[in-house]
């Protein structure tokens, strides 16, 4: 899946006859954040850099990188496997010891990444180096990467570009290392009333399942210093911005640690069956469900989605229109509202669900939202066109 920036705002708008849907939207990306959001993440420029090539060849020899040294903490940069970049404030006579850590999605080779306060998954420690690093993050962080004689050069924040050296530091044995190793894991664990289970994709994705109410997060994953580093793209509930575990393997269970608590996960293996997703967008589809609506969904190519609910065939009335960004992530579709129409006050949330079967014949989702006023069908057939 080639990463996408969505936007956190939800658009409440009256059109012709159509009360405006309810949507309470939030996302801060520097504290825990409640609610249902899609949450926008910086990442790097888009433009094609002339050295594209050779700095992707030197990341890849060199994926943990020392930029510099500033207020009492090393600067490391973290290039991951799944193209989240992390960037580490870390104790300079100790390289197990850090400070900071703020996190985003990008791209290195196109010769620059930034780091926001305001976007980025952030956390620190209430200590010198970490509230520094939080002051330094707060203007802006800009690193431009470029290759001279053979040797990756980064300039930090406009200033004159200095050679990247290696970063090293010892892996602790027996803890999660490499985040190809949880690709078709689910994560399990439950205690009273309260669960949460994680399920882990290729290409760095990850689905979270939480609290009695089937909570939602959705987004990126990747394992640096042995850290399992997750960012959240869209959520339902309260989610961190960047959640940080180290984690402890056992044969049929992880211990997560996040310096605040310890879990005991139960571990399995999950089969997955990753849609096609050029057979979601090839047709529009359409569907009748038990509030007597014709509805319509129209995936995009462009990752936008236009769902509405009519009252039939003979007299066409448009109850509920919804529009915003869909994608997928492993076998979950994920529905975000910007702009939601109806004609009474209704609730907009995010819609979320395993895409139990797709062929271009029918497509069913187990949609988590069976509350809601016109919440959307679970099984649609494609629209045949004359």
């Amino acid at each position: 899946m080639n990463w996408k920036k969505f936007s956190s705002v939800a658009i409440a708008s009256t059109v012709m006859m159509f009360a405006a849907c309810s949507s309470d939207s939030s996302s801060n990306p520097n504290r825990e954040s409640e609610s249902s959001s899609s949450k926008e993440l910086s990442s790097s420029s888009s433009e094609q850099n002339e050295d594209a090539e050779a700095i992707q060849a030197l990341v890849e020899e060199t994926p943990n990188m020392l930029l510099t040294e500033k207020d009492g903490a090393d600067i490391w940069l973290i290039a991951g496997s799944t193209g989240i970049y992390s960037l580490w404030a870390i104790d300079p006579t100790s390289t197990a010891t850090s400070y900071a850590t703020v996190a985003t999605k990008g791209d290195i080779t196109t010769g620059k990444l930034e780091f926001s306060k305001q976007a980025d998954g952030f956390v620190y420690s209430k200590v010198e180096q970490g509230e520094a690093f939080a002051e330094w993050l707060e203007k802006g962080i800009t690193l431009e990467f470029s290759v001279k004689e053979g040797a990756l050069m980064v300039s930090i924040d406009g200033a004159d570009p200095v050679a990247v050296e290696k970063a090293t530091r010892k892996v602790t044995a027996g803890y999660l290392s490499k985040a190809d190793s949880l690709v078709g894991k689910s994560l399990e664990w439950s205690e009273g009333d309260s669960t949460q289970t994680y399920r882990f994709y290729k290409n760095g994705e990850y689905v979270r399942v939480f609290g009695e109410d089937n909570l939602f997060e959705a987004g990126y994953y990747d394992v640096h210093r042995q850290q399992l580093l997750m960012l959240p793209v869209y959520f339902v509930g309260r989610v961190s911005a960047l959640t940080s575990y180290s984690v402890k393997l056992g044969d049929s269970s992880y211990e997560l640690d996040n310096q605040t608590s310890t879990k005991t996960y139960k571990v399995s293996s999950i089969k997955v069956s990753y849609p096609e997703e050029e057979i979601l967008y090839a047709n529009s589809w359409e569907s009748t469900s038990n509030d007597t609506l014709l509805w319509t969904l129209d995936l995009l190519e462009n990752s936008r989605y236009v769902l509405e609910g009519k009252t039939g065939v003979t007299d066409n009335t448009l109850k509920v229109r919804r529009k915003g960004e869909w994608d997928v992530f492993g076998d979950y579709l994920v529905l975000a509202v910007d702009t939601c129409q109806a004609t009474e006050q209704v609730e907009c949330p995010l819609e979320r669900g395993q895409i139990v079967k797709l062929t271009s014949e029918k497509l069913e989702i187990d949609n988590f939202d069976e509350a809601s006023k016109y919440a959307a069908p679970k099984e649609w057939t494609p629209v045949i066109e004359e």
